[in-house]
């Protein structure tokens, strides 16, 4: 890995493609925290790339290029969510107010509770982003500590409490479904 990001480092275009697909999966998953319009994911992550190909000279620790590409994406989604949040509230309080609601299926609203990608729906964006780090992206806490700029034991009463929230719903689903 690192002689791929000295090569990407070196403007090489073939090792940076080679790069960014090792970790395509990892930065989805977490602009999938930020965001939840697949358009605003790819969005994001185009603009990650473009940034992060522009600036990699700019790196001098190469351990640290996976979590300096992930501070970045985040960074971007954060600027699409806001963009977005004004036009989202609006959408939002139109269709409260026409009195539309979403009515689907009782068992296949059960099946979508209990996939983890739901659940994690129910989660506040702190929670999300650090689970999704640890878990998905394998990092550590003192990289997600790196990348988010807080504490390593604000990380880990972070990940603490948003496990603990998903046993919570994971239990009110089976609850519900027994009914």
């Amino acid at each position: 890995m690192e002689d791929i990001i000295k090569r990407v480092q070196e403007g090489d275009e073939i090792a940076f493609k080679q790069l960014t697909q090792s970790i395509e999966n990892d930065l989805y998953r977490v602009a999938k925290t930020r965001l939840s319009d697949d358009d605003d994911i790819k969005d994001a992550i185009q603009n990650t790339m473009i940034i992060t190909y522009k600036n990699a000279r700019k790196i001098k620790d190469i351990n640290c290029f996976k979590t300096w590409m992930i501070h970045v994406l985040i960074n971007e989604c954060n600027k699409i969510y806001k963009k977005n949040k004004k036009n989202n509230e609006i959408f939002n309080k139109l269709i409260i107010d026409s009195g539309f609601e979403n009515h689907e299926d009782p068992i296949q609203e059960i099946n979508n509770k209990m996939s983890f990608d739901t659940l994690i729906e129910k989660l506040n964006y702190d929670e999300k982003i650090v689970l999704t780090l640890y878990y998905n992206s394998g990092l550590s806490y003192t990289q997600i500590s790196k990348i988010l700029k807080i504490n390593v034991n604000t990380i880990k009463s972070r990940l603490t409490r948003s496990i603990n929230k998903l046993k919570k719903y994971y239990k009110e689903v089976k609850i519900n479904d027994s009914k």
